[in-house]
């Protein structure tokens, strides 16, 4: 049986949402419910440049949105400049255990690893969301978010994205952000290494949903240019 098929995803222009059957732990560093939450909810945000100048503060800007559309719970929030109809998903499981993995992508903001933080003009973001179907400890939803980000990397550098200055491959955007969601149950998994059942379904999983989110920017991209071009 599917764990996550009572956690559906409700999708929109404005909104990706995600309502979970049960209370969970998360762990991430989004722009609302960052670090260490409890929640059973999960929201993606589709802003524009327009939306965000200097003087908006990101975490007051998303909490006003929240407010308007009527949620008052606590939740974990990610904002994107990425369509919210283009997201990608990836599941993986093994004996019973399962992971999904849900991402964002969009590629404008790409940056490599050490690149000086100069100002980009540009927008774009990775977003991924972890979920899985067995509680994790604390320092478990820590090792995780290594394990998301090395197959976050990994997938950059495979697409041979250039980096800002359009010399050397990226390995990211200069805003991504992940976020490890587990059921609060006990007992729970201590350790989600790359030598673990668990590091692999997240590594996987992380892997194919951005490497897709990757090949659907690039489309998306290619038609953009192409309307131009006309």
């Amino acid at each position: 049986m599917n764990p996550f098929v009572d956690s559906p995803l409700l999708t929109s222009e404005t909104w990706l949402e995600l309502q979970l059957k049960e209370p969970h732990d998360s762990l991430s560093w989004a722009v609302v419910g960052g670090g260490f939450l409890t929640t059973n909810k999960v929201y993606w945000l589709k802003v524009k440049n327009s939306d965000l100048n200097p003087d908006i503060i990101p975490e007051e800007f998303y909490r006003n949105k929240l407010s308007e559309k009527g949620e008052r719970e606590e939740v974990l929030g990610f904002m994107t400049s990425a369509s919210l109809l283009n997201y990608t998903i990836s599941e993986k499981q093994f004996n019973g255990w399962s992971v999904r993995s849900i991402a964002t992508v969009g590629l404008g903001n790409a940056v490599r690893i050490g690149d000086p933080p100069l100002p980009f003009p540009k927008i774009g973001t990775i977003n991924i969301l972890v979920q899985t179907s067995e509680p994790l400890t604390f320092s478990a939803s820590m090792e995780a978010i290594s394990i998301a980000t090395e197959a976050r990397t990994l997938a950059v550098l495979e697409s041979e994205t250039k980096n800002q200055f359009g010399n050397v491959n990226s390995t990211g955007t200069g805003t991504d952000c992940i976020g490890i969601i587990s059921p609060q149950r006990q007992p729970a998994i201590d350790y989600v290494g790359k030598h673990t059942i668990f590091g692999h379904l997240i590594g996987s999983s992380v892997y194919e949903a951005v490497s897709q989110g990757i090949l659907n920017w690039k489309e998306t991209r290619k038609g953009i240019q192409a309307d131009k071009n006309i």
